[in-house]
């Protein structure tokens, strides 16, 4: 697996395929799912070099317990949340380290985002 590869974690399907679509564009290596029970069992097969989760992520673990789950794989990994609805909960409930940028975003915001946390990629 490269050392770009992200993990992309939106229920809506629009976001997530058009995120997904942009950050590949970027160079980045996506792994796009739509839940947090997904999420987590993609983590358990390969931890990702990065996260990208939205928060409400509707039935099962919600982005937080995503983000949890996947620094207990891979301490130090670089996590960016994105949500239209839960941002007052970032502050007590993000990991350390984290982004948070709301929506609805750009594209380059998350991109950026990630670079910041991942200054090897070649992205």
């Amino acid at each position: 697996m490269s050392g770009n590869h992200i993990l992309l974690v939106d229920d809506d399907v629009i976001v997530n395929l058009n995120l997904h679509e942009f950050l590949q564009d970027c160079g980045f290596t996506v792994e796009a799912v739509y839940s947090g029970a997904a999420a987590i069992e993609a983590i358990k097969r390969e931890p990702p070099n990065a996260l990208v989760t939205d928060l409400d992520l509707g039935p099962g673990p919600d982005g937080f317990q995503v983000a949890r789950y996947a620094r207990a794989a891979r301490p130090g990994l670089p996590v960016v949340f994105i949500s239209g609805t839960m941002a007052g909960r970032f502050p007590l409930e993000g990991v350390f380290g984290s982004d948070f940028v709301a929506k609805p975003f750009r594209g380059l915001q998350i991109a950026e985002a990630l670079r910041r946390g991942m200054p090897a990629a070649t992205a």
